[in-house]
């Protein structure tokens, strides 16, 4: 039997993950970075957000998210205002709209976690995120 090799196995259910996920969000119209965005400045709504900031949490390149940005603007789901400290720079706010789609997606993920984690224990879990931390450590 071929022996299983654990960043592999890692990167294939990743990429399981993803096309599911992707699959989901696109039914609400919304690409799978657009979601992680929303997610972020949801979760970040007491910050003032700027485009890096966003970089650096989706690791993708300043053209790409500025691509990306605008789009979601045209899409009533983000605004762009003048930052008050640096004119330079535009602070990232997510709209009524993008709101709602949030608890959209919200209930989507917690869906997808429910079918993903079927019969797992809680134990198991618990193991699994301490090898996922351990993991996480090594490569530090």
């Amino acid at each position: 039997m071929k022996e299983r090799k654990i960043p592999f196995e890692i990167k294939m259910l990743d990429n399981m993950i993803d096309r599911k996920v992707c699959k989901s969000v696109e039914k609400m119209s919304l690409t799978h970075t657009q979601a992680r965005i929303l997610r972020f400045l949801f979760t970040n709504q007491d910050k003032i957000i700027y485009q890096s900031d966003i970089e650096k949490e989706v690791s993708v390149r300043r053209s790409t998210i500025s691509g990306i940005l605008d789009t979601m603007e045209k899409n009533n789901l983000i605004i762009r205002k003048a930052s008050i400290d640096d004119a330079r720079k535009k602070e990232i706010a997510l709209t009524i709209n993008s709101l709602n789609k949030h608890k959209e997606i919200e209930k989507k993920i917690a869906k997808f976690e429910d079918t993903l984690l079927k019969g797992i224990t809680k134990e198991e879990k618990e193991s699994f995120f301490k090898i996922i931390d351990k993991l996480k450590e090594n490569l530090k």
